[in-house]
């Protein structure tokens, strides 16, 4: 994998009426691993057990054991932008193996 994401698979453009100059920019894609990777959440040590009696918890993705694979998984993710230049028209999302252009 080359950091990019194989499909772009769709693309959303939204500007909040209650916030003016915010834009949020929804995209999904498909990405091809060749490694698999599990989540894993993972108790913080402690020498002593915390006064408030909480316990944290790290949020992790860790390489599997089995090694090397073929998948294809799709991905989600949303970016917020807070006032864009005015002569941005439209936005482009670029993949490896295609794009995706939603007008503003």
């Amino acid at each position: 994998m080359n950091g990019n994401l194989k499909y772009v698979k769709n693309l959303q453009v939204l500007r909040p009426e209650n916030e003016p100059g915010l834009v949020s920019i929804s995209a999904s894609g498909i990405v091809e691993l060749t490694k698999l990777y599990r989540p894993v959440l993972s108790p913080k040590q402690y020498d002593k057990p915390p006064e408030d009696g909480i316990l944290e918890l790290e949020f992790l993705l860790l390489p599997a054991e089995e090694g090397i694979s073929d998948i294809e998984m799709e991905v989600n993710i949303v970016f917020k932008v807070k006032d864009l230049p005015p002569w941005v028209k439209g936005l482009k999302v670029n993949a490896s193996e295609n794009s995706d252009i939603e007008l503003i």
